[in-house]
């Protein structure tokens, strides 16, 4: 296999860990905020459950992406025992060998919880929860383009990580609501997620703002670089997407009450799960297949 292909396999693989994080972390955050509607929850349940089965799926491929790259032997060098062998005693090997045991812990506790039948969970289910899910959270400081920037650095990765998948989770239960739910019961959550969301929204660019300006060096660098090509267009993503969320919520938002302005909401809530998606691919495009130089 040439090089190229396990760069592309690790973007994708990449993608599909950004997707499972989101809907654990959005679909958390969606249950309590859509808590009192039962026909809701249960729903969340298992989009959070899937978004633990794609992180899994994502760790444990990713691992062994990484050892068929080092290999460069094919499909079989991926199970490479020397490769392995080595990478497992290395600091990258352990984010892995950690992020994928956290993921298959947090599987198995969805699992068990959707198999009791209820959908109602306690303070100590929740606690569990949070104690799984935060090394997989840190992780992401732990690999890739910032590891070997200063603790504040990752520090702000990890935040932006967090509050990129609260908003991007987000987005598929508060569709699935707005077809479930109306009339006032809709727009007083709606309303509410809009003013969450202008909070999140502030921490997300003033974190990526701050990582930028620490990877770019200087000016050319952002113009003259493929990183900073396709940190532009990822950039031009997200003012898309800020400005879909403004128009719901000052458009859509106040009007929900109408059932005809729900189902609007419900395909423009669809356009912005396509733009984060789009997002997603841009930024583990340029972490993955460009790399910052």
């Amino acid at each position: 296999m040439i090089p190229e292909t396990w760069i592309y396999a690790t973007w994708l693989v990449k993608v599909i860990l950004y997707l499972g994080i989101a809907f654990i972390i959005g679909g958390a955050f969606c249950y309590f905020l859509l808590g009192r509607y039962v026909e809701i929850k249960g729903t969340i349940l298992k989009y959070i459950t899937i978004g633990t089965g794609l992180g899994l799926f994502s760790s444990v491929l990713g691992f062994f992406i990484l050892i068929g790259s080092f290999a460069n032997t094919g499909l079989s060098g991926m199970w490479d025992s020397n490769y392995i062998n080595i990478l497992v005693n290395t600091p990258t090997g352990h984010v892995y060998i950690i992020r994928s045991i956290s993921f298959a812990l947090l599987l198995i506790f969805m699992i068990v919880k959707l198999s009791k039948g209820t959908i109602d969970i306690s303070k100590t289910e929740g606690a569990i929860f949070t104690i799984l899910l935060t090394p997989i959270v840190l992780s992401f400081s732990q690999l890739g383009h910032v590891t070997n920037l200063p603790f504040f650095a990752q520090a702000l990765l990890t935040i932006h990580v967090l509050v990129m998948s609260l908003w991007m989770g987000s987005l598929y239960p508060l569709w699935k609501t707005s077809k479930k739910i109306n009339g006032l019961p809709l727009k007083e959550r709606m309303h509410l997620f809009g003013q969450i969301a202008a909070f999140i929204v502030g921490i997300l660019i003033a974190c990526g703002l701050s990582i930028a300006l620490l990877l770019f060096k200087d000016f050319n660098t952002l113009i003259n670089t493929p990183y900073g090509h396709g940190f532009i267009i990822k950039i031009l993503f997200v003012l898309s997407i800020l400005l879909l969320a403004a128009f719901n919520k000052w458009y859509f938002t106040p009007r929900l009450q109408d059932p005809k302005f729900a189902k609007q909401l419900g395909y423009a809530i669809l356009f912005e799960m396509s733009l984060g998606l789009s997002i997603l691919l841009a930024t583990g495009y340029i972490t993955t297949v460009v790399g910052i130089e």
